[in-house]
């Protein structure tokens, strides 16, 4: 008797769940009580998820980046050999890839980058690489095919990287 009553008092419960939850889900958003829809927010990437991602497009493009570099809480974009990729390859890639980008950042670190970077320029210059660009405003440095044969290249780099890399640690606040 008990299991007789209990089924026809959830009965009516269960098909007004039914009922309410039925109807056709076009995608657009999320249900609310009066049945129209609102968009729903998406959460975003974090910039891991980001760079991990354009390593594998950038990849699957033709185009052989290595994956993000992860140090303590700085994440860096995967590098790839520049003189191993056509300049067409790589700006198809580039296209093809671009919504991976992160966004650009700001702040204190982005200014900190932004004047290494700016280092790093004047550095390969003042070290034979005469056509060496300066950074782009908007992210990083474009290294041409032509650059990148000068044959003081090489060992300009290896300087300027070494230089780099204790300019950047000589700028960064020390952890109090």
């Amino acid at each position: 008797m008990r299991t007789r009553l209990l089924a026809v008092c959830l009965l009516p419960l269960l098909l007004g769940t039914a009922t309410a939850c039925g109807g056709s889900n076009d995608g657009r958003g999320v249900a609310s009580v009066d049945g129209s829809a609102a968009a729903s927010a998406t959460p975003s990437l974090s910039r891991l998820d980001l760079l991990t991602r354009l390593s594998q497009c950038m990849r699957e493009h033709g185009v052989p980046m290595a994956d993000p570099e992860v140090e303590g809480d700085t994440v860096r974009q995967g590098r790839y050999d520049k003189d191993a990729v056509s300049e067409g390859t790589e700006i198809k890639a580039e296209e093809a890839c671009k919504q991976y980008r992160p966004p650009q950042e700001h702040g204190p670190e982005m200014d900190l980058k932004k004047e290494l970077a700016r280092q790093f320029a004047r550095c390969m210059r003042e070290h034979g690489v005469e056509k060496f660009p300066d950074p782009d405003p908007d992210g990083p440095t474009r290294v041409s095919s032509e650059v990148g044969a000068d044959p003081q290249y090489p060992q300009a780099r290896q300087t300027c990287d070494a230089e780099a890399d204790a300019a950047s640690r000589s700028m960064r606040p020390s952890p109090s």
